[in-house]
């Protein structure tokens, strides 16, 4: 476990800032930082864990390790105003959406892994509170944690518009009369906030700000970088969600139940939490898939589609033609170069539970066990597919139906440490650009392999010709065979050859052992789960595998006891240097691991397995 940082003494202000901050009439959770334990703001923290608590796996998986051997902490921060006892309008003076709102909202950030949640309701959200959670204390707090903290901003309630069409508006306070109300101390300018906020941002790992107030999108830049990352969870990121623009209104939910942009946020979040894609599962020996609950991360990005593609169809009352809206605005905090990441949310339990598959080997609920990445330790037939994030080592295959790749920018992209090309199919059909992208992947220092596709002919004719394009030698990765045994898809080998099943698996094996013969390593087996469960079982156990298999709507998983050394987790890899997108993996383990598969073809997925890799 990593250590906390040393508290600092510049909290004591608080002594003096606690002045102006009104007190609630009953704690509201009870614990607080002892700095602040005989203080007004004690009780705005209804959670409070303190430093050296358990971090969630997933918020560790995610925010990269650095020299200072520093904890994980994440902190959260809501301003929720519903009463506004001072405007003029009698109607205006309850925001009844904002009030159901809270108890939904102090829920979800008590689901979320927070250490420190920091709640200022109505009257007790002044201006000067607001300053010294932000200045003085959240900014010390993340300073001491720097780069290995997470925060949450969250506004609900009334916005106040901006004079002009050139100025950001603020959040309205309780204390405010109306849109007249012309006394800075009643709002909190959208311009003071982002300096805040970008403050913050520049000591933190991640900082999201989400706004459901009218005209809050005052609170981005005249100028925003459009090409922003929102979905990458390992980068520092900086953004902030906003119910609206800078001069427009913002919605209450039809069912009266909250506000749009609140309520779709949570329903975004356990929505998104549905998809395979940022889960863990296993498959046990049997191949049936089960998701490990506690494993899922919501992107910041699958969020912001899932709620505008709801509010697309929200009607806006009383307009003439018919107006929908509005849609949310999304921009960075600030333009720091390396800030290319963004923030995550924990999927809820529950959510995951109701996406969970079915099956009785392994039950959906959440499990503790170190992986090899592929498998559990010790545990061969208990293949693990954790989110692509978690695999530093990737790769790509390709063909020459892909178009004409450039191999020098595919290397400079830095987006995979290997690379595959099909060389040849059965006995006859050659891919005879393989020699030229060999050589241009020697020239860029990219490890290249070959694939060959097996068919039903004799071994000894597919041998010899898959040696005739892809002569060995010892720089060359382990040569891969394609079993391309499809149900769903249909193919050649399985037409061919799907009466005779012992007969393919001899005839496999019989070019396996020529394959190894001829080129020094032992080969890889590249098969999908059906081919995996009708030709290979565990009768070929030996090779790296090579799992050619993930679909969005299915989740992954497949028999027998061999763990994947190779996942294609992707047809549709978008990478610089190719015409078209391609095949896209994740290497199982370390470059360590990597370099012996390399070097010899050894089943290095199945020996992490059973005997881990030293440390």
């Amino acid at each position: 476990m990593g250590r906390a940082p040393i508290s600092l003494l510049r909290v004591l202000a608080v002594f003096v800032v606690g002045l102006f901050f009104g007190c609630s009439t009953a704690a509201m959770a009870a614990d607080c930082p002892k700095s602040l334990a005989n203080t007004p703001y004690c009780d705005k923290f209804i959670v409070y864990k303190h430093p050296g608590s358990p971090v969630d796996k997933r918020i560790k998986a995610y925010i990269r390790d650095d020299s200072s051997d520093l904890d994980v902490r994440s902190f959260a921060f809501l301003v929720s105003v519903s009463q506004y006892p001072n405007f003029t309008d009698p109607d205006e003076r309850v925001l009844k959406s904002v009030q159901e709102d809270l108890p939904n909202i102090v829920e979800f950030l008590k689901s979320q892994g927070f250490d420190e949640v920091i709640v200022l309701k109505d009257e007790e959200a002044t201006k000067d509170a607001i300053n010294f959670f932000l200045e003085q204390y959240l900014l010390t707090q993340i300073t001491d944690y720097h780069r290995r903290a997470r925060f949450l901003f969250m506004y609900d309630g009334h916005g106040a518009e901006g004079p002009s069409q050139n100025d950001a508006g603020a959040l309205a306070l309780a204390l405010t009369t109306g849109d007249a109300d012309a006394d800075p101390s009643h709002s909190y300018a959208l311009d003071d906030l982002q300096g805040r906020l970008r403050k913050i941002s520049n000591q933190a790992y991640h900082t999201l700000a989400l706004i459901g107030s009218c005209y809050s999108g005052g609170i981005f830049p005249i100028s925003t970088n459009k090409g922003e990352n929102f979905s990458y969870p390992r980068e520092p990121g900086s953004h902030a969600v906003t119910a609206a623009k800078a001069h427009e209104l913002a919605r209450g939910a039809p069912d009266g139940k909250g506000t749009v942009f609140f309520e779709e946020l949570l329903k975004a979040i356990d929505k998104s939490a549905v998809a395979a894609n940022g889960a863990q599962f296993i498959s046990g020996k049997e191949g049936a898939p089960q998701k490990v609950l506690g494993t899922t991360i919501v992107r910041l990005g699958q969020v912001v589609e899932a709620m505008n593609i709801e509010l697309e169809d929200l009607e806006i009352p009383d307009t003439q033609p018919q107006e929908y809206g509005p849609q949310l605005r999304v921009g960075t905090l600030v333009s720091d170069e390396t800030f290319n990441g963004a923030f995550f949310f924990l999927a809820p339990i529950e959510a995951e539970k109701q996406a969970g598959t079915k099956g009785n080997e392994l039950p959906p609920q959440a499990l503790d066990f170190q992986t090899t990445g592929s498998a559990i330790i010790g545990q061969p037939s208990v293949k693990v597919f954790s989110p692509p994030e978690d695999y530093s080592i990737r790769g790509a295959n390709f063909s020459s139906i892909d178009g004409v790749p450039e191999i020098g920018k595919v290397a400079k992209s830095g987006a995979l440490n290997f690379l595959y090309e099909r060389a040849s199919v059965g006995s006859d059909q050659k891919d005879h650009s393989f020699p030229q992208y060999r050589a241009d992947a020697a020239k860029a220092e990219l490890p290249f392999g070959a694939i060959h596709v097996f068919d039903c002919s004799p071994a000894e004719g597919q041998v010899k010709n898959l040696l005739e394009v892809a002569p060995p030698d010892k720089t060359l990765l382990p040569v891969t065979i394609d079993l391309e045994w499809y149900k769903e898809t249909g193919s050649q080998t399985l037409d061919a050859c799907a009466s005779d099943r012992d007969g393919v698996r001899a005839n496999l094996k019989d070019l396996l052992d020529r394959v190894q013969e001829a080129y020094g390593k032992q080969p890889v087996i590249y098969a999908s789960r059906q081919g995996i469960g009708d030709i290979l079982q565990s009768d070929f156990s030996q090779y790296p595998l090579w799992y050619a298999e993930r679909s969005h709507e299915d989740a992954p998983g497949y028999p027998g006891d061999n763990p994947w050394t190779i996942w294609q987790i992707s047809k549709e890899g978008k990478i610089d240097g190719f015409e078209k997108p391609v095949d896209y993996n994740v290497f199982f383990g370390s470059r360590t691991q990597f370099a012996a598969f390399a070097a010899t073809g050894r089943n290095t997925g199945l020996e992490a397995a059973v005997l881990p890799e030293k440390k």
